[in-house]
């Protein structure tokens, strides 16, 4: 029997059953300032790159001096966990995550003390069904992440600032440009590094949720030929432009089956009206620059 062949197979088993459960075990962790990471876990290594306040990465594995092993999209490497929290945020000054180290793996739970010094109450695990929001493309930078429910408002210091949502678990996320889910909005069933430049840096509410939503119907007007420019987005019903978009549109495009008819006048009906069954990249000659109010169906 060649022995050293059994005790090699078996080996090679236990080093990828290793890697498959830290891969298992991953959490993903946000750096809450400028820190080192190290080729090993502690500062007697040396420092392979810097993780920036804000950036996220996945702890695969934690060392009982509070040393853990992170994989971001910089160089791979120990942090200290003094400097690391979770992506989940809380709004009870009185609650706080803590990242806790057993046979599960490495994980943040949420503590609640009251206020006191002492170890809190462990209340729970951030929720798998949630989506967090980047300020950078490709789930970079500083973010945030949400819960299923109605947000008609960014949380402080991110209105306006988002360009990449990654989706955990079951969720889903209609996101739109204005507060209180005012037009222009985009469904995501998926996640996405770039969210687009209708969206990017120009978010303002969002509607996390796990089953469907009803198909949102919009017409947007662009000053510009090819959806290009400034724009303008409506939902269904009847709307007069404001007077500064007056005699300004050039291309229209329907989303989510949308039909729409345009009139010349600020009083939609006067005059007749122009109907858009699909999106066109140049309205013709007669109504290029011409539209003054719409009507969405």
């Amino acid at each position: 029997m060649n022995t050293s062949r059994i005790l090699w197979a078996a080996l090679s088993a236990v080093v990828i059953f290793l890697v498959s459960t830290a891969s298992a075990w991953a959490t993903e962790a946000r750096a809450t300032a400028w820190v080192n990471v190290r080729s090993g876990p502690g500062t007697g290594y040396s420092v392979v790159d810097t993780m920036a306040e804000g950036e996220t990465g996945n702890i695969t594995e934690c060392r009982s001096n509070g040393w853990c092993y992170v994989q971001r999209s910089g160089a791979d490497g120990w942090v200290s966990s003094s400097y690391l929290t979770s992506t989940e945020t809380t709004s009870d000054p009185n609650c706080r995550f803590r990242l806790v180290i057993g046979s599960g793996g490495p994980r943040f739970v949420i503590t609640c003390d009251g206020g006191g010094s002492g170890p809190g109450i462990e209340v729970g695990t951030p929720a798998p069904n949630r989506v967090c929001f980047f300020v950078n493309n490709n789930y970079t930078g500083a973010a945030f992440c949400r819960q299923p429910g109605l947000y008609n408002s960014m949380p402080a210091g991110f209105n306006n600032k988002i360009s990449s949502i990654r989706l955990h678990g079951s969720a889903k996320v209609r996101i739109c440009e204005y507060q209180n889910m005012g037009p222009f909005c985009r469904d995501l069933t998926s996640s996405d590094p770039s969210i687009g430049s209708m969206l990017n840096n120009r978010m303002s509410s969002f509607r996390v949720h796990l089953g469907g939503l009803p198909p949102l119907k919009q017409a947007c007007l662009f000053d510009g030929n090819n959806f290009s420019g400034q724009h303008l987005c409506y939902r269904v019903g009847t709307h007069s432009l404001p007077a500064a978009a007056h005699n300004k549109a050039s291309s229209v495009r329907l989303h989510a089956g949308a039909r729409a008819r345009l009139s010349k006048s600020p009083t939609y009906g006067v005059g007749g009206a122009f109907p858009v069954n699909t999106s066109i990249p140049v309205l013709p000659g007669s109504w290029n620059n011409q539209v003054k109010s719409i009507r969405v169906e």
